[in-house]
């Protein structure tokens, strides 16, 4: 159960039903907030507060293949880091990732609508789904939800300036940890995206306690944008 809870917060991949938000309007093709263009590539610094010898840099690659899931096309990227593909799928004003993981010999896979760029600030959607999880009944049930906080605002990440930046604020919350005495999960997550670019800064700070499985952790975690050829 520890590292399902923790693989799934810290990919923010937790989607399965939304709740409804106000209609989207499709921004033109220059103002999305992110490229899927192949060949573009993202420089990341992802600094571990807690622990600053796991911090490390990686690319992100928008590579020349499509692949096809739940009724949709996503576009293929490389991570440097893992070694592994990610799936990115832009539709009118959502913005949604598709990653893939293992646990226990076990495939799974999470759809998560992260971003809606044609919605005004202030507007929220829920994802829930319930994970299967050995040795524990009915699995763990998690709500992840994101709210636009700020549109149009500017941010500074190092020496680069950029406009026109969401800034999304991610709550993630466990119906099945509320039955558990003495457990508690609390997030302070925010994510940053600019158009082209998409996401520029990263700040997650999570807590989650769960005595009975004797699991006390505190995550404090940073993921920047050094630099990055859009093409």
């Amino acid at each position: 159960m520890k590292k399902v809870l923790f693989a799934c917060i810290s990919i923010c991949s937790l989607a399965i039903s939304c709740s409804k938000s106000n209609d989207p309007v499709t921004p033109a093709a220059a103002d999305k907030h992110m490229s899927i263009t192949a060949g573009s590539i993202w420089n990341y610094q992802y600094t571990d507060n807690t622990t600053p010898a796991n911090s490390y840099s990686y690319v992100l690659k928008s590579s020349i293949g499509d692949t096809t899931a739940s009724g949709k096309t996503y576009h293929v990227f490389t991570n440097s880091k893992t070694g592994k593909n990610e799936y990115y799928n832009i539709t009118g004003s959502d913005y949604y990732r598709l990653q893939a993981f293992s646990l226990g010999g076990t495939d799974t896979t999470l759809e998560n609508l992260y971003l809606k760029d044609g919605v005004v600030a202030g507007t929220s959607w829920a994802q829930n789904y319930t994970l299967a999880v050995t040795g524990v009944p009915g699995g763990v049930a998690v709500t992840v939800t994101n709210n636009i906080q700020e549109k149009g605002i500017s941010r500074t990440i190092g020496s680069t300036s950029y406009s026109n930046v969401i800034h999304v604020v991610t709550t993630i919350t466990s119906a099945t940890l509320a039955t558990v005495p003495g457990s508690s999960l609390t997030t302070n997550i925010h994510y940053y995206y600019a158009p082209k670019y998409g996401m520029i800064e990263n700040d997650s700070k999570i807590d989650l306690v769960v005595p009975l499985l004797t699991i006390n952790q505190h995550t404090d975690t940073k993921t920047t944008l050094v630099s990055a050829t859009i093409l």
